[in-house]
């Protein structure tokens, strides 16, 4: 038998530490102290077959993994099934030649982090990351704007690149 804190219940069945809410397990600790969070979203994708340089808002960035289905396709949208902090990253080649431009995660369709390229030579790798606090149905993208010329933009054909953004706590 458990007991019940907070709405979720912990339960000690044999040698495994249960945290359970309803039908919903959020975690378990087994006999080796091995710690497994099933309910813990995470999406990890890249551009592909989205051509070069691109530059859609907000990108759509397709998902090879997509844990707890949070992420969208089709309009390259995150929502956050639970409050909480999120581990946000992006990283593509960015620019063509004699380019600049600014790479941007936005929460809400604000920009709260960007990082910029300037460069005169072709492609130019750009990255960024960050932990952003959200509440539940928050919504996280990928966003390019203010480059130029105004057909400057990520690689979007495939690889070169890395999106993920994940649950941390």
């Amino acid at each position: 038998m458990g007991f019940d804190v907070g709405g979720v219940t912990l339960t000690s069945p044999g040698t495994t530490l249960s945290m359970d809410s309803g039908a919903t397990n959020w975690m378990k600790v087994d006999a080796n102290g091995i710690l497994t969070r099933p309910q813990t979203p995470f999406m990890r994708g890249q551009l592909t077959g989205r051509g070069s340089p691109y530059s859609a808002i907000p990108l759509l960035v397709t998902a090879d993994v997509n844990v707890g289905g949070c992420w969208n396709n089709t309009t390259g949208t995150w929502t956050c099934p639970v409050a909480g902090y999120y581990m946000v990253t992006g990283g593509n080649i960015m620019g063509s030649a004699s380019s600049y431009g600014y790479f941007y995660i936005q929460k809400n369709g604000t920009d709260v982090i960007f990082t910029h390229w300037n460069h005169n030579a072709s492609w130019h790798y750009v990255t960024m990351s960050g932990i952003i606090q959200c509440a539940a149905g928050d919504t996280l993208r990928y966003v390019i704007k203010g480059q130029s010329p105004a057909s400057a933009g990520a690689y979007g054909v495939g690889g070169h690149c890395m999106y993920s953004i994940a649950l941390m706590a």
